[in-house]
Order: structure tokens, then C-alpha cells, then sequence
């Protein structure tokens, strides 16, 4: 019965415990410093299919999928999810009461008329608890949920930027591939070119300027070649590294390159910017877990300006023997503690002045990581936009050098144009190619940035669960 009373008693005081002191603020804070950015009537949902699979590229694909399981960023950010796991739990373990085992076992002599050996021992349970009266174990429990959320975001975080860097690596290394073809052929051409003029200063019908400045192009274009060399070099161990191999051994990425292109480009949303994905990204969840965490210091440091109090119990048996008397049995207790601050110094009510100030400045960092977000998607749509420009202007660009080259050509062959004429059209042309594909790789990785500040998309995202619950409700 005594048990039974203890039991309860303990559930009683565990279900008027809790009650915090504290009013959270940090979602209506959040929505607050936010409102100006959320676009009204954006009800854009997070896709979820892997981001690169709209550039159709198998190569892509497979290193993609390969970095995402194998690069040690993404291992470090696995670990800390798994860390704070841990953590978590550790606290969730102290809702419940500790109990210890203790026992003892004696022998003691002494001397005189009452004298002689007795023997003792005991064994018994002690349960201790803390009553969470003011909420902060509630408290201190909800900033270690928060940290496994923010080590989950930065888990979303390190695979979107592995992801975006496989694609952007991968194709500088296939627009460098191409470039060094098309350079190639130019100082092939501009070889030829150059003997050609050698061959007419030799006649008396060039100038030695034309031989200089032919020879000065000459050797520029076969710099140019080296540069791209060691481009497609530095690009391919930094891939290499991605996919967490050997920088120094990159043949199997280099045997891809031959066959490899860059894709056309996917059809862009009509409306591509929204509010929500943008607030969805990982930086900005880590962001709002951080404001969430501080709100929760404030509620810790404010329980700790009132009493404490903790239950204790023990049950067990003890027994003594001194030769003449002997005897055991059961031997219980239960007690309660109370400890309460009187004479800090304002310490206590320092610590809370400070965690609100806490609280301020990650409202205030909430705020800046939010409007670098907004920005980062702003920069990335328009340096997009301006790309397809620019690679139409290119389109255009070599349409007529070919067509010049062409034209050229037809009139070489009737013979009203001579052959320097038909290789500085060619040059031309090869140059208008050079151009052109230097700018589509350019609009890949615009809209690969594109990709990047929105956050990103993967089939297994946790995004559409985790991170929208995390939200403000402005952004919902």
C-alpha cells in the first residue's frame, strides 16, 4: 500500500510539473521579421525528385548519387545528426527518476563488559526526482530537439552544396574539354596561316608586321592551350576529391569526357522565386532553430530564479547479528527537498537580461540570413536571365560566322578570294564556338546557383516534414 501511495504521488506531482514561466515568442517573432518577404498566394511545394535530373545527364547522375554516399562532408554531417541523437536522448532520460543500488556489509568488535562481534548489512533502491515545476527540463529537452533539427538541416545543407559542386565541376570539365578541342584547331589553323604569310612575306607581297603579328597570335593561342590543359587538370582532381578518390589519379573521370556534352537547358518555372522554398532553405532552418534555442535559454534561465524541488525514496531490507540478538527486514523512506536561491547578487536575474539579448541577436541574424537568401535566389534568376541573353546574342553570332565562312569559301572555290581569306573565316568561326559554349557552361551554373538558392530538392528530402514545420507561420 505505502508503494502504491509513492507511485502516485510521484505521477501526481509529474503531471502539474511543467508549467513554465515563460511565454514563447520566437514563431511570432520569426513571422514578424519575415512578413516583407513571404510572396502572398505562394503555395509552392519542394519537388521531390533529385534537382540535377532535370539536366538529363546519366554521367552527371552517377557521380552525383556516388559523391552523396561517399564525400566526407556529408559523412562529418551525418555524424553530427547521430550526435545529437544522443544528446537528445541523454536529456529525454532525465524525465525519469534516477535510481541507484546501495548496500553494505559490516563487521565490527567491541571491547568490555558489552562487548563482543556484531555483524551488519543492508541492500536498498534509491529513487531521486526533480519535479520540473517551472518547465526547464521541458525547456532544456525542446533546444536538443532543435539541435537535432539544425544537424539534420546541415545534413540537407552539405548535400545540396556536394551536389551543386559535382555539377558545376563536371561541366567546366566538359566545356574545357571542348575548348581545348576548338583550341587545338586554332593553333592548327593559325599554323597554317602563319606559313602562309611567311610564304608571301618570303614573295615580297606581306609586310614583316603581318609575319610579327601572326607569329604573336600563334603563340598566345598555343598558351591558351596550356591554360586550358591545366584547367581540365585542377577541375578533375577537384572532382576527384568530391567523389572522395585520389586527387592525383583522375583518369576514369578524364575517359568520360570525349563522349560527353553539355545538355540543353530545362525549361525554367514560370514563376521560379518562391517565398517558401527559399525560407525551406537548410541555412534558414539552422537559423530559426538558433532564434527557437535562444527563446528556450531565456525560459532555463528564468526557472533557475525560482525554488527547486526533487522527491527522494528507497526501499530494501538491512539485518544486524551480535551473537545474542539478530534480526532483519525492510527498511523504507521517502522525503522531499526544497532549494531555493536567496542571496545571488543579481547573477540570476544578470543570466536572464543576457539570454534575452541572445534571444535579440539571433532574431537579428534570422533576419540577415533571410534577406542574403532572398538575395542569393534575386542574383542567381538574374544572372540566369542575362545568360539566356547573352547565349542567344552567341547563337546568333555564329550563325554569321558560318555563314561568312561559308560565303568565303564558295568564293575561294570560284577563285575570287584567296586561301588566308578561307583560314581567317575559319578562325572566326572556331572562335564564335569557343564563345558560345564558354557561355552555355555559364548558364549551367546559373541555374545551378539557381538550384542551390532555392534550397535544392531530393527524392528523400526530410524538407516537406521537417523543415515547413519548422517555419514561421507567415511562411506556411
Amino acid at each position: 500500500m505505502k508503494r502504491q501511495l509513492l507511485i502516485f504521488l510521484m505521477c501526481s506531482l509529474s503531471v502539474v510539473s511543467a508549467c513554465s514561466v515563460h511565454k514563447r515568442t520566437a514563431l511570432e517573432a520569426m513571422g514578424e521579421g519575415v512578413s516583407d518577404l513571404v510572396m502572398e498566394g505562394d503555395d509552392t511545394s519542394r519537388p521531390a525528385v533529385d534537382w540535377w535530373l532535370s539536366f538529363e545527364d546519366e554521367a552527371l547522375n552517377a557521380m552525383v548519387a556516388q559523391a552523396l554516399e561517399e564525400n566526407p562532408t556529408i559523412d562529418q554531417a551525418a555524424a553530427g545528426v547521430r550526435k545529437a541523437e544522443a544528446f537528445l536522448a541523454g536529456q529525454k532520460a532525465a524525465d525519469l527518476p534516477g535510481v541507484n543500488l546501495t548496500g553494505s556489509v559490516g563487521r565490527a568488535r567491541t571491547e568490555g563488559f558489552m562487548g563482543g562481534v556484531s555483524n551488519s548489512w543492508n541492500l536498498s533502491a534509491a529513487a531521486t526526482y526533480e519535479l520540473d515545476f517551472w518547465g526547464k527540463r521541458q525547456a532544456l529537452k525542446a533546444q536538443r530537439l532543435l539541435d537535432r533539427d539544425s544537424s539534420l538541416a546541415a545534413v540537407s545543407s552539405a548535400m545540396i552544396s556536394v551536389s551543386a559542386q559535382v555539377a558545376d565541376t563536371w561541366y567546366l570539365l566538359v566545356e574545357r574539354q571542348a575548348q581545348l578541342t576548338l583550341a587545338e584547331e586554332r593553333v592548327a589553323l593559325k599554323r597554317e596561316r602563319l606559313a602562309f604569310v611567311e610564304q608571301r612575306y618570303g614573295q615580297g607581297t606581306v609586310l614583316a608586321e603581318q609575319v610579327y603579328g601572326g607569329r604573336l597570335e600563334l603563340a598566345s593561342e598555343e598558351a591558351t592551350l596550356v591554360g586550358y590543359k591545366a584547367d581540365l587538370a585542377v577541375a578533375s582532381h577537384a572532382l576527384s576529391a568530391l567523389l572522395n578518390r585520389n586527387p592525383g589519379v583522375p583518369e576514369d573521370i578524364l575517359e568520360r569526357l570525349p563522349d560527353a556534352s553539355l545538355p540543353p537547358m530545362p525549361p525554367l518555372a514560370d514563376q521560379p522565386l518562391s517565398s517558401r522554398l527559399i525560407l525551406g532553405r537548410p541555412d534558414l532552418v539552422q537559423a530559426m532553430n538558433h532564434v527557437k534555442k535562444a527563446d528556450e535559454a531565456v525560459a532555463v534561465s528564468l526557472a533557475d530564479r525560482f525554488p527547486s524541488f526533487s522527491l527522494t525514496a528507497g526501499y530494501g531490507r538491512a539485518g544486524y547479528d551480535t551473537g545474542s540478538l539478530s534480526g532483519s527486514g525492510p527498511v523504507w523512506n521517502i522525503g522531499g527537498n526544497l532549494l531555493a536561491p536567496l542571496l545571488d547578487w543579481g547573477a540570476r536575474k544578470s543570466k536572464v537580461t543576457a539570454d534575452k539579448a541572445a534571444f535579440d541577436e539571433a532574431m537579428a541574424s534570422y533576419r540577415s540570413t533571410a534577406l542574403s537568401a532572398f538575395k542569393d535566389a534575386e542574383d542567381a534568376l538574374s544572372n540566369y536571365h542575362h545568360g539566356e541573353m547573352a547565349v542567344a546574342l552567341f547563337e546568333e553570332a555564329l550563325s554569321s560566322a558560318v555563314s561568312t565562312r561559308a560565303y568565303v569559301r564558295s568564293r575561294y572555290l570560284e577563285g575570287a578570294s584567296d586561301y588566308l581569306s578561307l583560314i581567317s573565316a575559319r578562325i572566326s568561326e572556331n572562335e564564335a564556338k569557343g564563345r558560345l559554349i564558354a557561355n552555355q557552361r555559364m548558364l549551367l551554373s546559373y541555374r545551378i546557383g539557381l538550384a542551390r538558392a532555392l534550397g535544392g530538392s531530393f527524392s528523400d528530402s526530410w524538407a516537406e516534414h521537417d523543415v515547413l514545420k519548422s517555419m514561421p507561420p507567415a511562411a506556411r
